[in-house]
């Protein structure tokens, strides 16, 4: 979670961990923001999406919606621009949310119904500062939650390719795998939504050990797993290895997301 300071108060930098990384439980903040990741088409009844807000406050919750332009780096670095962002239109783009109410914010896209290759975007989901009573002073905790918004073609399917297999460790000293995947299609892809073989050898190419992975367990122990069309990440897996083995190797089938 990255905090950085916003005028009347901080604001934790939520959503991004929860698109990229792990899953995150959104219930225990002050607002409740759901889906975090929109699969949409350039034309259709699949151009335009729902993102829902609940106020889980007691009082009245400002919120804004903005867009912005994404590309994730090989070790799963995130960056932004403006470019294309009139391309998404948020609708409210900014609401009043009473106690316990739910808004419907929608999300559509009006950009080139015949785009060939996907885009991406992060939409921020952000608390807005409310003045202070008259000689009151503190800091307000303001939350930012990150939707990401995926645009696909009309047509094509992503083509995920392992690129290479390695052995290392984690932050604790733990073993384990760090796969390199790379996306050849001009759609997106996720992790997620993919099968994961992996096996250890011995020195003579000999198996020692083998495990194959859902997409159900990609998603629970992974994350989402973003690949852009033609891009490449690293992903270092959180499952167990044996000691033995001294090469490991990697295959990928791909499902599709659910």
């Amino acid at each position: 979670m990255k905090t950085f300071g916003l005028g009347a108060g901080a604001r934790p930098w939520l959503g991004v961990v929860a698109a990229f990384g792990l899953c995150l439980a959104t219930a225990a903040y002050a607002m409740s923001v759901t889906p975090i990741l929109i699969d949409l088409k350039p034309s259709g009844r699949l151009a335009s999406g729902q993102i829902r807000v609940v106020n889980t406050t007691q009082g009245t919750l400002p919120v804004e919606l903005k867009a912005k332009s994404a590309t994730v780096g090989p070790e799963g670095r995130v960056t932004t621009s403006d470019d294309g962002i009139d391309d998404l239109l948020m609708f409210p783009p900014q609401a009043l949310i009473a106690p316990g109410a739910t808004q419907v914010f929608r999300v559509q896209w009006v950009g080139d119904p015949e785009i060939t290759r996907s885009k991406t975007f992060m939409v921020s989901v952000a608390q807005q500062p409310v003045a202070l009573p008259a000689g009151t002073s503190g800091i307000q905790l303001l939350y930012d939650f990150q939707v990401v918004v995926n645009v696909a073609p009309l047509v094509g399917q992503p083509d995920l390719q392992v690129r290479g297999a390695e052995l290392t460790t984690d932050d604790r000293g733990v073993r384990r795998a760090a796969v390199t995947l790379s996306n050849e299609s001009n759609v997106h892809g996720y992790l997620s939504g993919a099968s994961l073989r992996l096996e250890l050898q011995d020195d003579r190419g000999g198996r020692v050990w083998s495990q194959s992975y859902s997409p159900d367990d990609m998603r629970a122990r992974v994350g989402i797993g973003l690949l852009q069309p033609g891009a490449t990440r690293r992903f270092l897996l959180p499952f167990d290895l044996p000691a033995e083995g001294t090469r490991i190797t990697a295959e990928v089938s791909y499902a599709g997301r659910r």
